[in-house]
Parts: C-alpha cells; structure tokens; sequence
C-alpha cells in the first residue's frame, strides 16, 4: 500500500499548546518543499465546534454548520498552502525581471487574480499524490506532535468534489502517529491470535453480548472445538484490579474494550476517562494513565488495541500534557490503537467491532480493517451518525508487514478448514442430518472462492505454494463430505468433480516448487485413487525432496509424506529405504522430543492417521477408485495405529 507521509511542526513544547489564529506551522507532505500553513481559528471557538457535534446537542442547523466549519479548517490545513512565500515571490518578480517587461507583467496579472480570489492560498501537493495511485487503497501517515493539532478531525478532510477525502478513488485512509516517541521494543505480529474481550457496564448498559458474538465470529477459523479461552477470553463487568490480573497472562495479541468514557471530575485534569466497575461506589472513571498502568502486562505481545467507548480518543484537553486513552496507549508501545474522537453510537461500535475485527482475523491489513470499517459507518449515518468522523486509528506497522500478512492469510484458512473438518466428524458421530452436513459444505464453498480470490492477489512464491495447497486440500475435504455424508448420486458426482480439482491444484503446486514434497504426495495419491496410475518420475522427485527435509534436526513431517509414498511406490514397483510402518514410527519418536519443548506443536499423527483413513474407508475400488487395482486399504490397516496418541 502507498504511504503518503503528511507531517506538521512547529517549535518549542509540543506536548501543551491551544490552537491560535495566526499561528505559524510547517507542514511536509512527503519530498515536496516544505510550506507554512496559518492556523485560521482560536481555541476557544474550535472547543464549540467540537462540541456542537457531540450527540447531546439536538439542533441539527448547529450540527452542520459545525461540521462544514471543521471539515474546511482541516481540509485547508492538508491541502492548501500559501500562494508563495516572500523568497518565492521575489525569486519570481526577479526571474520575470531579467525575461523583460511582458514576464513581469504576466506575473503581476496572476498576483492581483490571487488577490481578486481573496485568497493567496494554492492547491497543496496532497491530491496530486493521492491522484497519483487512485485505483488503489492507499494510506496517509499523519504525523502531528503539537498537542494541539491532535485534537483536530483531519479525519474530516475532504476532496475537490467536496466529498470526503477518505472516498477518492479507490479509497483513502488517514492514519495517525507521533514521532520520536514510540518505544524501542514493539511486539512481534502475531500469526494466531489470542483476543483480549474487556467491558465494563458501570457507566450504563452496553451491547457487550453483540460484541462478544461478532468477536466469536471474526475469531470463527482459529477457534478450537473445546478450551476458547486460549484463543479469546472476556471478563466482564470489569474493575481495575481484574484488567491487572488479567494481562499478567501471556499471549494476547488483541484486546477489545467496551465501556462508557467519561469526563474525569479532577482539578485541573478535562480529559476523558473510562468507567470501570467499583466495588463501593459503582463506577469509577480510570483516567488515561491508570488504564496504561492496568494493560502493561500485554504490551510485550499485543499489537491491536481497540475502544469502544465514547471519546477515548478525545484530544481537546490540549493544555494537560497527558493524553487521550488512545494516544497515550499507542505512544506507551501498543502498533495500533483504534478510538473515537467524540460520543460514538452503539450501533456503530457494533459495526466496529464487526467489520474491523473480521477484516483484520481474516489476514487483510490494518488499515485496510480501518477504512472498510470507516466506510460502513459512513454509509449508515442515519444509524451511526457521524461516528466515521469520530474513528481514529494510532497506526505504526513493522518492516515486512506485507509478508506477515499472507502469512495469517493462509493460516486463517487453514485453522478454518481443520475446524470444517472438526465439525464434520462431530456430527457424524451424533447421526446429524443432511442439512446440516450441506451446510459445512456451503461453507467449505465459500472458504474455496476465498481462497481463489485470494491466489489473485499472493505474490510471494512460498504463499503461493501454500495458497495452492489449501486449494488442494479445501476441494478435497468439499470432495469428502460430499461423498461420505451426503452420498446421493448427485453428491457423489459433485464430489469426482471436487477430486479432480483437488488433483489439480496439489500439481500446480507441486510442478512450481518441487521441494514441496507434500504437496507432490498428495498429487501422486490423488492420482492414483483417480486413475490407478502413479507418476514415476514425480513420486522420484517427491521421494528424494522428503529425503532431504527428513535429515534436518528436529524435522518429522516429512516422515509423513515418506510413509504415503512407501504406500503408493508399491503400485509402480518402487521402493523406498524404509518402509512405512518405520517412517511413521521416527516421526512419533521425533514430535515426543518437539512436544516436550513445544507443547502446542501441530501433531503430524494427527493428519497422517486421517489420510491414512481415506484409502480404507473411502478410496475403495467398491466405491469407484484405484481402477485396475484392489487399492491400499489392506496396507494401511496395519498403519493407523501407529498414528494413534498414546
């Protein structure tokens, strides 16, 4: 994604400051010159219109001319700039000079049509590099330090067709940072989440159950059958000393709060707080700092921090040097902070909550999260309001978050179809109906139009090697279930056709990189169960790549793939060094040293007794398979116990 670094200075202490008209700032928009920029308002009326579009005030002719008066003040301070400065101005009278007396006067004409504007201020480079990449999403880095400018909602900022600036083109999302003070140490991004579900109902009631379910929901494909809270955990009703009790656990990468935020009632201190619950007096409103203090403990593993709560963004306090709750958060070490700068509705903190976190647990970026959030808050304003003003997002993303992100892409559809799978075999176990098997079949469909959505857009060789092989293994888990849990004619031919291209895609993979031994084998044993043939060359070529994996320390799945191949070499004539009852006791022997040190390791028993399983209970030439041969269910027999825990 194209960053467009947008940044605003001044002198002397940024952390305290009001907003002065007259003020002088310089302002960088990425390597263009560096331009002042005049701030046209006091704090004073600033304050009143910020106020004018909080919910509490019903008079809709003050809502609007308060927006149309805050949405022209932080447009003109991103887009617009002086006419020219006095260094420009004679450089060019003297230029014009040294051309003759026509220049000079052709430079005075557009002085005086400036002046005729009454205006001597110009188009800033911003749209220009905005127009640069407009068919696609696109970020810009606003970095303000000033205390003062923080608190204005540049989020409001529109383009020439006076319509948000956020809308152009392909979409446009503004993103927030402060310089120079964001910790040394940030946490690594997280491949499988572990979501953090804090709320707290002291300040009045919250829709905390709509949250936890869209949170369940978006947390669907990494969810285990049984034991969530190793994936998500909520405490509710939250009082301070739970949120410190609570974060002295490891591992959670996201963490999600909902509550009331409320005006601390101090001398001296305006800023907005959270109500949390107290045991004496009901509500107690944790102050910006105290809520940094309570959630240090998952500083050193989360990476999204979200607040569903009104005004935790709220930077209109500029004289206290402490922060909002976002900023202060993001600045103490947490990437990403999502916030809202003002009252945000609670159908709108439904819509946060649902489509920032299903985007972001599906694999897409960040800011991507944000501005598809930012852009259904804006298409239900007759619900929302103006929350997709109010919605800020702290953002500093790490080197190399583009190949992070494929990464949790095709984890994401890999734990969702284990848990497909999971879903399947529990109900068969209880004699479920044909409905309901169709409908994990609709969804092993939707996960394969994902997937091939998604082969589009991956770049990177190992991603697309993997992309691949979930393709592979999506159409072969559609091919099972069709098969063996629906069964009828119609199912079964549905299911050939998902077998076939299941064969397809583990070739693909495997023709692209033929190291991959894995998805060599499942290729080769597709083949086989489809045609009765086997690939001499390739089984060659995916037996010395398993090989080769097979003498690295510590390695076990490639005992796997030696042991299917062991199986199938018998079809062609080809042996193997070992045979497969050995290989699948090495990888036994090696997981029991990788589990001691790794409880939570992928168990590569596991899904080798479940393909193991396939040729006697369902690749069977009674069932249409292995043609011309008697298949390998007799083999594989001996073999499945062998893949049993012990």
């Amino acid at each position: 994604m194209k960053s467009i670094l947008v940044e605003f200075a001044r002198f002397k202490n940024l952390g305290t400051g009001i907003l002065r008209e007259g003020d002088d700032y310089l302002r960088s928009i990425t390597s263009h010159r560096v331009h002042q920029v005049r701030i046209p308002i006091n704090q004073r009326p600033f304050s009143q219109l910020m106020n004018s579009m909080r919910y509490v005030y019903k008079d809709k002719h003050e809502y609007d001319d308060a927006f149309k008066s805050l949405s022209l003040l932080v447009t003109d301070l991103l887009r617009r700039q002086d006419y020219m400065d006095v260094g420009e101005l004679l450089d060019k009278l003297k230029t014009s000079c040294d051309k003759g007396n026509e220049a000079l006067l052709q430079h005075v004409a557009q002085l005086l049509q400036q002046h005729d504007k009454a205006s001597f201020l110009e188009e800033s480079p911003l749209l220009e590099e905005v127009n640069k990449n407009s068919d696609k999403l696109q970020q810009i880095d606003l970095v303000t330090n000033a205390a003062e400018l923080s608190a204005l909602p540049f989020e409001a900022a529109l383009a020439n067709d006076d319509k948000p600036l956020f809308l152009s083109g392909k979409g446009v999302v503004l993103t927030r940072r402060v310089r120079g003070v964001f910790r040394d140490f940030t946490p690594h991004w997280p491949i499988t989440p572990k979501v953090l579900f804090i709320w707290s109902a002291a300040g009045g009631s919250v829709p905390h159950q709509e949250h936890k379910d869209t949170l369940l929901n978006a947390l669907k494909p990494w969810l285990p059958p049984q034991n969530i809270d190793k994936v998500f955990v909520e405490i509710g009703n939250a009082k301070y000393r739970d949120i410190e009790k609570i974060t002295r656990e490891d591992g959670f990468t996201h963490c999600h709060l909902l509550a009331h935020g409320q005006q601390i009632d101090r001398k001296n201190d305006k800023r907005f707080g959270i109500a949390l619950d107290h045991r004496i007096e009901g509500a107690d409103v944790i102050t910006p700092d105290a809520l940094c203090k309570a959630l240090e403990g998952i500083r050193s593993s989360a990476v999204v921090v979200t607040l569903a709560a009104c005004d935790a963004g709220n930077q209109t306090d500029v004289i206290n040097p402490d922060k909002s709750v976002a900023h202060l958060l993001h600045t103490s070490g947490f990437p990403v902070v999502i916030a809202s700068q003002l009252p945000l509705t609670k159908f709108g903190s439904e819509i946060l909550t649902r489509r920032f976190y299903g985007d972001l647990l599906n694999g897409l970026d960040v800011r991507e999260a944000l501005h598809h959030t930012r852009e259904e808050l804006y298409d239900n304003q007759s619900n929302a309001g103006h929350d997709w003003v109010s919605l800020v997002g702290y953002v500093q993303l790490p080197e190399g978050y583009n190949d992070i992100l494929e990464e949790v892409r095709l984890k994401s559809h890999l734990n969702s179809l284990k848990n497909l799978r999971d879903r399947a075999e529990a109900l068969a176990r209880v004699g479920a109906s044909r409905e309901e098997f169709e409908a994990i079949g609709g969804d092993l469909i939707k996960e394969i139009e994902a997937l091939n959505k998604l082969l589009a857009k991956t770049k990177e060789m190992r991603a697309l090697d993997e992309n691949r092989g979930l393709l592979g293994s999506a159409e072969k888990r559609l091919a099972e279930l069709l098969f063996r849990h629906i069964g009828d004619d119609a199912a079964k031919a549905a299911s050939r056709e998902a077998l076939n291209r299941a064969c397809k895609w583990y070739k693909e993979a495997f023709d692209a990189n033929p190291s991959h031994h894995w998805s060599g084998v499942q290729y080769l044993a597709l083949q086989a169960v489809i045609t009765g043939k086997v690939d001499a060359n390739m089984w060659k070529t995916a037996y010395r790549a398993a090989e080769v994996d097979r003498v690295r320390p510590g390695e076990y799945w490639a005992q796997g793939s030696l042991a299917e191949l062991a199986l199938l070499g018998t079809l062609i004539g080809e042996p193997t060094d070992e045979t497969a009852a050995f290989y699948l006791q090495e990888m036994k022997a090696r997981f029991k040293v990788v589990q001691c040190r790794k409880p939570d390791a992928d168990n590569p028993l596991q899904s080798t007794g479940l393909q193991l399983r396939r040729y006697e209970e369902w690749w069977l030439p009674a069932n249409g398979f292995f043609p011309d041969s008697k298949g390998l269910a007799d083999e594989v027999r001996e073999l499945i116990p062998l893949c049993r825990r012990e």
